[in-house]
């Protein structure tokens, strides 16, 4: 899960990542585990932080949207980002 300048590779860990998400808050601590058990039937190795820092980028990146302070796991709830559509509009 490494690229080829040993830094790790982000794309199938946010893959597990948006795949866990769907429309309802979850608190990131359920998230994260969610990911991680994801991840162990893949045979992905990776770890709660490892998950935590692409579920910050992701919420960043408007991919996730969290309700308080996601770096505080038992506080903050994400879910998948909901897409505001155009349709209609001139």
């Amino acid at each position: 899960m490494n690229d080829a300048a040993g830094a790790p590779n982000a794309a199938p860990l946010d893959a597990l990542i948006l795949a866990a998400t769907d429309g309802e808050w979850c608190k990131v601590a359920v998230f994260i585990s969610k990911v991680m058990d994801a991840a162990k039937a893949q045979a992905i190795e990776t770890s709660g932080q490892a998950i935590a820092a692409r579920v910050y980028a992701l919420c960043e990146q408007g991919q996730l949207e969290a309700q308080g302070n996601v770096r505080r796991w038992r506080a903050a709830s994400v879910r998948a980002a909901t897409r505001v559509s155009n349709a209609g509009v001139a």
